[in-house]
């Protein structure tokens, strides 16, 4: 994300001299099929999106069915005295227990049903100090598993094969130890390994290539407290539906990994050569809860690339920000990536910090 301005005015230049025929009005997609508004355009403030309540994930059966909530897991650790209260966002704030939310993704993000290779990532993570509990895993099927049950509060075994997709865990880390040295983080996934300090999973965005074929790891997370819609991550697709345009889909959830609802949106350049996002959020009911909008950049090749923009309210006053990165496959494929987070009463800028709610990276 350092790199995100210098590379997304690059891409943008470089689209509006190679691509200069393909204008933010060429159609996205097709509005009734993929959107369901034929109202949306790049052109207009929020894409055209309005502050009203929708019916269940959009009425979209593809949100409905691919976007559900990930699979709590039983960890004998996330029950200990202490763990519960460091989790909860009161008891947190008035103890000190820093605790720090992440999630993580390996495999095939954007997909791929053709592939034929299946890849082994088994591996672990573990911390230095405090206690880190697994609270969700991501599209794990019958031979994938958490190494149950465990014996060493620092550590998580985990058993992982993928082709076609990708598999995940959502961990939390609670410092609670007495000690002043910087504590680390190390996941290790089949060839894959990379150690952080706490410091640095404070807000942290990563995505890294693994191996020749085009497999990833993307680790985002947060220290925050866990509190109903004030603050979580994001995930879902992030689709080309042309070569530097198209949409993106999935949900948002909790720091803790619940369900909170979904969200659409388009992204694409303006006529003015502009890189923007612009969505909608509903709850798990369909109603409404924000509108986003901000500015997205290609941060390696025409594939990967990072995102973030402001969250607002129906009087359209920014009330938060989201952050993130994407993956997306070939033009017309429909696959597609991205993971994120989002934050509410503050606006993250690209280095991590925080300013009060304000009308920066509005991609209006």
């Amino acid at each position: 994300m350092k790199k995100y301005f210098s590379l997304l005015w690059i891409s943008v230049l470089f689209a509006m001299l190679v691509f200069s025929a393909c204008s933010s009005n060429e159609q996205l997609t097709s509005p009734g099929e993929e959107i369901g508004e034929e109202a949306v355009s790049l052109e207009k403030e929020f894409g055209g999106y309005e502050s009203n309540d929708e019916t269940t994930a959009f009425g979209d059966s593809e949100i409905a069915d691919e976007f559900g909530e990930d699979e709590g897991v039983a960890d004998a650790f996330a029950t200990d005295t202490g763990i519960t209260d460091a989790l909860n966002p009161g008891t947190a704030a008035v103890d000190g227990v820093k605790a720090c939310f992440v999630r993580i993704t390996w495999g095939l993000l954007e997909g791929d049903s053709t592939a034929t290779d299946g890849i082994n990532w088994n591996g672990s993570a573990q911390v230095s100090k405090g206690t880190l509990v697994v609270l969700r895993k991501i599209r794990f099927e019958d031979n994938d598993s958490i190494v149950l049950p465990r014996t060493d509060r620092q550590l998580v075994e985990f058993i992982s094969d993928t082709k076609s997709h990708f598999d995940g865990l959502l961990l939390a880390i609670i410092d609670n130890d007495s000690t002043d040295e910087e504590g680390t983080f190390t996941f290790t996934a089949g060839d894959y390994s990379k150690t952080l300090t706490f410091s640095e999973l404070d807000s942290l965005e990563l995505i890294e290539p693994v191996g020749a074929l085009g497999h990833e790891v993307s680790i985002i997370s947060r220290c925050k407290a866990v509190v109903p819609f004030g603050g979580g991550f994001m995930a879902g697709r992030w689709v080309k539906t042309r070569e530097h345009g198209g949409i993106f889909k999935g949900r948002f959830m909790s720091g803790d990994g619940s369900h909170a609802g979904h969200l659409r949106g388009i992204w694409g350049i303006t006529d003015n050569g502009d890189p923007v996002f612009k969505g909608k959020m509903i709850d798990m009911n369909g109603n409404f809860r924000a509108l986003i909008a901000g500015q997205w950049g290609y941060d390696r090749d025409s594939e990967v690339g990072s995102f973030r923009g402001r969250i607002v309210d129906r009087s359209r006053d920014t009330i938060g920000s989201v952050k993130g990165h994407f993956k997306t496959g070939r033009a017309g494929s429909d696959r597609g990536y991205f993971q994120g987070r989002f934050q509410l009463g503050k606006v993250e800028n690209s280095d991590g910090t925080t300013d009060s709610s304000s009308n920066s990276d509005s991609g209006n």
